[in-house]
């Protein structure tokens, strides 16, 4: 299996997530699914029900957060040139056809957020950036319709 990149700072939020639910929120709900067993009949009981769905929910999301962190490769962005767009980069960029600035941040699939403008160096619009310099022009395809961008600035995100 190929490892993904990830920021540093992107590794540490799910290594504290991951740490919070285990030593935190799963013995809280283990804790309240003894309190609830203990009002007898279990098959009926909302309480028991409840507690045993959210440690499930937990135990999820807990392997998920345990493959990203074993299965991701530690990227230090700052330590990464930033002169051309690369790994850990906000590149702003103007739209060749409608001349709308937009701005991006290229991380990993496991951090991207299309929604905050943060994309996977994986997608189609972060490979197509990756190596480029300002001034340079691009294009790329995706869903059969061809988009052509000019990088603008790049430099390294702050991330927080």
């Amino acid at each position: 299996m190929q490892k993904e990149l990830i920021s540093e700072h992107g590794f540490l939020k799910f290594v504290q997530e991951f740490n919070h639910l285990l030593k935190v929120e799963k013995p809280h709900w283990v804790k309240e699914k003894e309190i609830a067993a203990a009002f007898g009949d279990r098959s009926e009981n909302a309480e028991y029900i409840s507690a045993k769905e959210m440690i499930r929910n937990l135990d999820k999301r807990l392997r998920f957060l345990d493959k990203i962190i074993n299965n991701s490769t530690v990227v230090e962005t700052q330590k990464l040139n930033h002169n051309n767009v690369n790994f850990g980069s906000k590149v702003t960029l103007i739209d060749c056809d409608s001349q709308e600035e937009k701005e991006f941040i290229i991380l990993g699939t496991f951090e991207s957020n299309p929604s905050a403008n943060i994309i996977s160096n994986k997608s189609p619009l972060g490979r197509a950036m990756l190596g480029k310099s300002v001034g340079e022009e691009f294009d790329f395809t995706i869903n059969n319709t061809c988009y052509v961008y000019e990088v603008l600035g790049v430099c390294e995100a702050k991330l927080d």
